[in-house]
């Protein structure tokens, strides 16, 4: 067998590879979206969604959505207080004080949101490593193919 022939073949089955690991990281970005999203619609939360919408019955359930919610959560907090320390002001939490406790609930919900923001980010990611994957398999497939079928002709 010819060295053409043999990294035409290893070429090809590398293309494979390729295609079927992008395939499993497409696969998986989109599940993972569509989980963030499901988790999203369970919750209901309707912050940063105009009233027209909210009325059909629309909730978060994007990375924009999700990013504005948290973003008008912010704002809410920083209107009670700039910030946690100054909210404080040098003493302990004290769950029976209704501003601090809406305070921290306020980022809760925060945190929530923008968890959800990097997650959508990192489905994205995977999603789009995946298409690359595939495209270089792709490519990997068609000449590791033209390698091997140029192989019989020089043989």
């Amino acid at each position: 067998m010819n060295t053409i022939k043999i990294i035409g073949i290893v070429v090809l089955i590398l293309g494979l590879v390729g295609l079927g690991v992008g395939g499993a990281f497409v696969g998986m970005g989109i599940a993972k979206n569509n989980q963030i999203s499901t988790a999203l619609r369970a919750e209901k939360v309707t912050l940063g969604i105009s009233t027209e919408d909210v009325s059909k019955g629309q909730v978060v359930d994007t990375m924009s959505e999700a990013q504005k919610a948290a973003d008008t959560l912010t704002e809410h907090r920083r209107s009670i207080a700039p910030t946690y320390s100054d909210l404080l002001a040098g003493a302990r939490f004290d769950p029976t004080n209704a501003t601090q406790l809406t305070y921290a609930q306020g980022m809760n919900l925060q945190n929530y949101m923008y968890t959800a923001v990097i997650g959508f980010g990192l489905a994205q990611s995977i999603i789009a490593n995946g298409a690359f994957m595939i495209a270089t398999g792709l490519a990997l497939v068609v000449v590791g193919f033209a390698m091997f079928k140029l192989s019989k002709k020089t043989s």
